[in-house]
């Protein structure tokens, strides 16, 4: 009854204190809340993902545009989401740098038995158990909060450029992919149509040869074209199932393959202007989405290097604790509270260590940084002097075999209707193969030109759909709608 009737008092007395410094704990909550507030993020939900595996989206379509190309969700795709997995990593990491920094609020207790000795004042009580409530607040520490928290917001910054970046590397894969199907399709025809010219001829060969007009080595050399040929041919048409599968897997759609592509209009980039190789230059070392991950993570390191070189500065924290017992004691304190001071005079060379990794890092970053700006200096110039000889000798060669594979088709057709010829001979595969490389010169270009909008920060469609692409601010617009949709 004793016993009930202290942990009562006290718990009412508790409960007293609690109340009067209601205005104090709310200021060390509302002070932590406003230290550590944070951007929203607006990017989109991460993919599912089972127990087997990433939940696949839905199916490629059977019939499959170039504008849906451009325009299909990668969310699912394994690349962008180990790079969206990485960001998250991060953001996980802040959380946990800022929590630091916010209330710690502890509930704790024990049961207890005891015999107590003859000078305790309650000797014939042996329950000594205890609840006790404790709030704790970090208040002051030199700026060493502020440098972590400023390290890990850089880091996540970065964090998030690179899965910008990742997300537009795999649409550049998706669009070779895309690429890499329709040439493989117009070889398949090509190939298909030389095979048959190449049956007709063998066949009449063997036709001859029972009137006695050819020999068994014309038509061990028809023989020999024909197979030729028809390996050839089905090495196509292998690779038209095997550029479906690396569609569809890059597309992160590996359920259905597509059956037919629309092949794109691209003739315009030809007579695109192309950017001095300065003035590229300069606009990638400004966007490059790669560079400014570099440089975000270069920020984190000098703010981690700060926060080491405060390692051994005071911290000040606020405590509050509240302790309920079943056995009173002259140094049992029902209620506590007081700002405690703490300064590190010895931490066994944990500072030292800590800089030194600190400085370690920086200078990985400052090295990658400056790697990837020569890079940059030196793809810029590559892709530059690329698009100039694709515009020029390439169109100039393109244009010379579709000059001689429609006057070689007049020329045979003539000849046929003239009965100086029994077919069109090879007129026809001529023109198709004249269009194969038509195709291989225009999509070579285009992957120029879109290598040359991912180094700018520039969108494919901006770039390829015809449209000049020219006010950067634009296209990065149109990346921060589609990260926060």
């Amino acid at each position: 009854m004793v016993e009930r009737r202290l942990f009562g008092a006290s718990r009412s007395a508790g409960w007293a204190r609690l109340t009067a410094l209601g205005p104090m704990v709310a200021c060390l909550f509302v002070g932590a809340s406003l230290a550590t507030a944070g951007a929203a993020d607006n990017l989109p939900l991460p993919p599912s993902v089972g127990e087997e595996g990433l939940i696949n989206a839905e199916a490629l379509p059977e019939a499959l545009t170039f504008e849906q190309m451009l325009a299909l969700p990668l969310d699912n795709q394994y690349g962008v989401v180990a790079a969206r997995a990485r960001y998250e990593r991060r953001r996980a990491e802040q959380q946990m740098i800022r929590s630091s920094n916010r209330p710690q609020v502890m509930v704790d207790g024990r049961l207890r038995y005891v015999e107590p000795g003859d000078l305790a004042v309650e000797n014939d009580q042996h329950d000594d158990h205890r609840a006790g409530l404790s709030l704790r607040q970090k208040l002051f520490d030199f700026g060493r909060q502020q440098d972590r928290e400023a390290a890990a917001e850089a880091r996540l910054v970065g964090e998030r450029l690179s899965l910008m970046d990742e997300r537009k590397r795999q649409r550049l894969a998706l669009l070779r992919a895309y690429f890499d199907v329709l040439l493989a399709d117009q070889r398949y025809q090509a190939l298909n149509e030389r095979m048959a010219i190449l049956f007709i001829r063998y066949d009449r060969a063997r036709d001859r040869r029972e009137l006695g007009q050819t020999s068994d080595y014309d038509i061990a050399v028809f023989e020999r074209d024909y197979q030729e040929v028809m390996l050839q041919r089905a090495r196509a048409d292998a690779d038209r199932r095997l550029t479906r599968r690396h569609l569809a897997e890059i597309a992160g759609r590996p359920g259905q393959l597509p059956r037919e592509l629309e092949a794109p209009s691209l003739g315009t980039l030809f007579e695109r202007d192309v950017p001095a190789v300065g003035d590229l230059i300069e606009t990638a070392l400004d966007e490059d989405l790669a560079l400014n991950a570099l440089r975000r993570q270069h920020d984190g390191s000098k703010s981690d290097l700060a926060a080491a070189r405060a390692g051994n500065l005071p911290s000040v924290h606020g405590e509050i604790n509240d302790d309920h017992y079943t056995r009173e004691g002259a140094t049992r304190d029902p209620f506590r509270a007081g700002v405690y001071l703490e300064f590190p005079l010895f931490r066994g060379g944990a500072r030292n260590a800590e800089i030194a990794a600190a400085q370690a890092e920086r200078m990985d970053v400052v090295a990658r940084m400056a790697e990837r700006e020569a890079d940059i200096r030196r793809y810029a110039t590559e892709l530059v002097e690329m698009i100039r000889v694709h515009q020029s000798i390439g169109q100039q060669r393109i244009d010379a075999l579709d000059t001689y594979a429609e006057l070689n088709f007049m020329r045979n057709q003539t000849l046929y209707q003239m009965e100086k010829a029994a077919d069109l001979g090879d007129a026809m595969a001529e023109m198709s193969m004249a269009k194969f490389e038509r195709m291989q010169t225009t999509y070579a270009l285009a992957m120029r030109w879109a290598e040359l909008a991912l180094l700018t920060n520039q969108s494919l469609d901006a770039v390829l759909m015809g449209e000049s692409g020219d006010n950067l601010e634009e296209a990065d617009g149109e990346i921060t709608t589609e990260e926060a949709s």
